[in-house]
């Protein structure tokens, strides 16, 4: 396309940019204008270590992320201190379950500054700054409580920064008014160009025009192979996921917390973490007693299985970052899935008391359950399943189209006459006179 092809696109259809920027500028306005108001409240607190330590501060860093993952409990784990939704609520007094404030909570941790972060979202700008500033209290109390069990040089303080002040999040009336309108310029453009293009290549579109055509027509024939392996594939993948037995999975966290904030002692716990998986995993138990085992849940629970099916169906991770362990079981059950993770997190977190008994206070290394387990559906898929089998189907189909249509062209090329079959003669130099 040469510059005056473009300067006579403009000239004819230059009017459609703006004309589309102003549509979808306008469009932004008002949807902006017909959302519901979000508004968002932060709450910082900032982490200090009591001692103005390089090892307490390592540590404090250490254990920042487990802060953060117990602080965005749901419901809360053993210890009655622990920040939760559920406490937020009971303090509130809110109408709401403590899932739907968790997925209106955004937590993050800054290791540079020590720094939490505590961002809520409400329709009311009231209510995100009381949830924010209560939630960001629990979890002061809560290092208050841990500290009590600390020598003063050993504890780690949390700081209520500054009171949260609510914001709008959204709608960003003039972002979205600006993102309308220059994604209506581009619209613009690109349409522009199109129809200019179009306008001036339609004399020398008839070789792709017989192309289009020729696919018009394949399609027209033996279109039926894109809509009916698909529909066949997806209608299997359903039945064959109604006809699966349901698996759900609960998932157990657990907090390993070093008593003393102390960088070698944080250290010593992560380098303990792959040990703890070892001891969790166990299927019969060893010579303690209160070690955790499959065999343990199994007579605690009065379950019929054998230790060795229960801990197939139990499967552990592990996060050193932030010094948390998963425990995952599954079950036909989702109520039974959760039962079971619950009671072996609770053993491991048992275990590690019994075993703190033997250490002095400062040299202990804690096991917190951080929330309580809930159970979702592991298997089958049946949406994805569905979709999977789709693709798949129209795959198969537009591979039997194009199969089909080569074996006719190649009957059509062996039902010719052997000389029509012939390439043509290759022209050669024209002869000089």
């Amino acid at each position: 396309m040469s510059l005056w092809d473009l300067i006579y696109i403009l000239r004819r259809w230059g009017w459609l940019i703006p004309v589309l920027a102003g549509a979808t500028a306008l469009s932004a306005f008002v949807f902006s204008r017909l959302q519901t108001p979000v508004y968002r409240a932060v709450a910082t607190i900032a982490v200090q270590p009591a001692r103005p330590d390089f090892g307490q501060s390592q540590a404090a860093k250490t254990l920042l992320s487990s802060y953060v993952q117990i602080m965005s409990s749901t419901y809360g784990g053993g210890d009655l201190h622990q920040p939760s939704a559920s406490r937020v609520i009971q303090a509130l007094q809110l109408d709401m379950t403590p899932e739907q404030l968790k997925r209106n909570a955004i937590f993050s941790a800054d290791e540079r500054s020590l720094l939490i972060e505590l961002e809520v979202r409400s329709y009311a700008p009231e209510v995100a700054q009381q949830i924010a500033r209560t939630w960001a209290e629990l979890f002061v109390e809560w290092r208050r409580t841990e500290n009590q069990r600390l020598r003063q040089e050993d504890q780690i303080d949390a700081l209520l920064v500054d009171q949260p002040v609510a914001g709008r999040f959204r709608p960003q009336t003039t972002f979205n008014v600006a993102a309308g309108a220059v994604l209506g310029l581009v619209l613009g453009g690109a349409l522009a160009l199109l129809a200019g293009w179009l306008e001036l290549g339609a004399a020398r579109a008839s070789e792709q025009w017989l192309l289009l055509q020729h696919y018009l027509r394949l399609l027209r024939r033996r279109g039926w192979a894109l809509v009916a392996f698909p529909v066949l594939a997806a209608g299997a993948a359903f039945v064959f996921s109604r006809l699966q037995t349901p698996v759900y999975r609960a998932v157990a966290t657990i907090a390993v917390q070093p008593a003393r904030p102390d960088f070698g002692q944080s250290q010593a716990a992560k380098t303990l973490l792959n040990s703890y998986l070892a001891i969790l995993s166990s299927v019969y138990g060893g010579d303690h007693p209160d070690q955790p085992s499959a065999r343990r849940v199994i007579q605690e629970l009065g379950l019929t299985m054998a230790p060795e099916a229960l801990r197939r169906n139990m499967s552990l991770s592990l996060d050193e970052r932030s010094m948390v362990i998963r425990l995952e079981v599954r079950a036909p059950d989702g109520e039974l899935a959760k039962r079971i993770a619950k009671r072996w997190a609770e053993q491991f977190v048992e275990w590690r008391r019994s075993e703190n008994k033997k250490l002095r206070q400062e040299d202990r290394i804690d096991a917190l359950l951080v929330d309580e387990p809930i159970y979702t559906r592991f298997r089958p898929q049946t949406r994805v399943n569905v979709a999977i089998g789709g693709l798949l189907g129209f795959a198969l189909g537009l591979g039997v189209m194009f199969f089909q249509e080569g074996l006719e062209n190649l009957r059509r090329w062996m039902a010719a006459p052997a000389a029509a079959r012939l390439p043509g003669p290759i022209p050669g130099p024209t002869p000089r006179p």
